[in-house]
């Protein structure tokens, strides 16, 4: 009978998916041994035990937790009707959802329960050992699973895979997830790391749902009035990009953003713009001013007034305003040298940025260019430097927190703002400490081993800046202050470090 079921399962997984298989090194000749499951592909008798069940002839399991006490995946009675009420509960948590995502399985009662009631959802079935995968399939009919019309299989793949499946499936707040701790305890450290990650990227998507709701009015509104400016001044991103490839790719870039570190760099930011290009952040852009240096590039994608105010009454003749079609208006009169425009986030401004390409509607983004965002300047202007052909970056000012309770740089506008408003029984320090402890404060830790302040928000641009790294090891980013947030995938390298292992390719352009 195991044979049997062996022998069908396998014939539909390798034509349903072939590549998968070929991803995981497997094939008919490899699985099957005597007409049964090759043992080497399954998980030993000390790993999961398959026993009968007392009703209904099916098998169930048990496996051993993580202090070595025999734990039962299923019920030892009626694994089908517990897996068939597991199955309901879910659907009744998320009625609304059409995909389900299953953090591993026992030996696959929940997976087959759910593909039976529901047959038209999408279905992701995740699992970090193939040796579990194979075993499930020797032990009960899988047909149902590999007959469904939307079924994906994350065998064997990393975390961030799992979470571009479960976004393209629908989004991660419209996916329901199945989680039993029994069948995830042979891998408990990969699924915690999922799970967190995936709560991260829900956190991620409710800020935006909750930014849309209360800018969405306001988007319109400068859309609307910066249309016929756009049309008459602006050139897209990706086509700057393409006709400067040859001098932007393969260079070192800066990126400059407005934490209390950069105050350690300014003074040589200058001698910095001769061997990287400098992108400042809006918020930084008066600080860099202040010591002569008009950077290359100033990142502005902020559609509030109070983003704009950052540049207000600034000039940088010979910097390239990089920006988007929904930001405040005002700012596209900026004095600079050119203006260059991303597509933007703007739910509106997407439908309007559609046009007709090779006979299909497409994204105007291919004409654009997509900066994407993880809610900071810093991480637009870090993805600029990545889609302009960065060799390395380099953050100088990226705190992520409040080293020694600072907030910004001195000299910042909102520096400026502080003195400006303050008073005799409102000074500038009363100021500063209202937004020093007026968000959800945390202890954490710098690249020096140090405490630092720091709050939700900004771990959540550290996750984001963690994640970006992950997806592109080639390209190193280098933190330029030891008292930062520490981000892994992130290192220190000092401004010492920085003119050792960089050169003076102005001089030969100039030359």
């Amino acid at each position: 009978m195991m044979n049997e079921i062996w022998q069908k399962n396998i014939t539909l997984f390798l034509s349903r998916f072939p590549a998968l298989a070929g991803y995981l090194g497997v094939g008919e000749g490899s699985l099957t041994v005597g007409g049964g499951p090759n043992p080497e592909y399954l998980l030993s008798a000390s790993e999961l035990e398959i026993v009968p069940s007392r009703r209904g002839n099916m098998p169930t399991a048990r496996a051993k937790d993580g202090e070595g006490k025999s734990r039962m995946l299923h019920s030892l009675y009626d694994p089908v009707r517990e897996a068939e009420q597991a199955a309901d509960s879910v659907k009744k948590t998320n009625p609304d959802s059409r995909a389900c995502a299953f953090f591993s399985f026992g030996l696959g009662y929940p997976v087959v329960a759910y593909a039976r009631k529901f047959p038209d959802d999408a279905l992701i079935v995740v699992e970090p050992n193939p040796k579990a995968f194979f075993t499930a399939l020797s032990a009960i009919d899988w047909s149902p699973v590999f007959n469904m019309r939307d079924v994906t299989f994350a065998i064997a793949t990393g975390a961030d895979v799992v979470v571009s499946l479960l976004e393209r499936a629908g989004g991660l707040l419209s996916v329901a997830l199945f989680q039993n701790q029994a069948h995830t305890m042979h891998a408990s450290a990969y699924y915690c790391a999922l799970s967190s990650q995936i709560e991260r990227n829900r956190d991620k998507e409710r800020i935006n749902a909750a930014t849309f709701r209360r800018f969405s009015a306001l988007w319109k509104k400068n859309i609307g009035m910066n249309s016929s400016v756009i049309n008459a001044r602006v050139s897209s991103l990706s086509d700057f990009v393409a006709k400067n490839k040859e001098s932007l790719s393969g260079r070192p870039f800066v990126v400059v953003a407005a934490g209390p570190s950069l105050s350690e760099i300014l003074p040589h930011l200058k001698e910095m713009g001769r061997r990287a290009f400098i992108v400042a952040v809006d918020t930084a852009l008066r600080s860099c001013l202040d010591y002569g240096v008009e950077p290359d590039f100033v990142v502005l994608c902020d559609p509030q007034f109070y983003a704009y105010r950052h540049i207000a009454g600034l000039s940088s003749p010979s910097s390239v305003l990089v920006t988007e079609a929904a930001v405040y208006p005002p700012a596209l009169r900026f004095r600079c040298r050119e203006i260059v425009m991303c597509a933007s986030n703007c739910p509106l401004e997407m439908m309007a940025e559609k046009g007709l390409v090779d006979g299909e509607f497409v994204r105007e983004d291919r004409k654009r260019g997509i900066l994407s965002s993880g809610g900071s300047v810093s991480t637009t202007a870090w993805e600029f430097a990545r889609v302009a052909g960065a060799s390395e970056i380099y953050m100088a000012g990226l705190d992520l927190g409040y080293p020694e309770n600072e907030t910004h740089v001195r000299g910042s506008t909102f520096e400026e703002l502080a003195h400006s408003v303050s008073s005799r029984l409102f000074p500038a320090e009363t100021f500063g400490a209202g937004a020093l402890f007026g968000a959800n404060m945390m202890w954490a830790e710098d690249y020096g081993g140090r405490k630092i302040l720091t709050d939700n928000r900004m771990k959540m641009f550290a996750w984001w800046f963690e994640s970006r790294c992950t997806s592109y090891p080639k390209l190193r980013t280098y933190s330029m202050s030891s008292r930062s947030l520490k981000i892994p995938g992130i290192t220190v390298r000092t401004r010492e470090e920085f003119f050792e292992n960089t050169k003076d390719f102005r001089a030969v352009s100039e030359n």
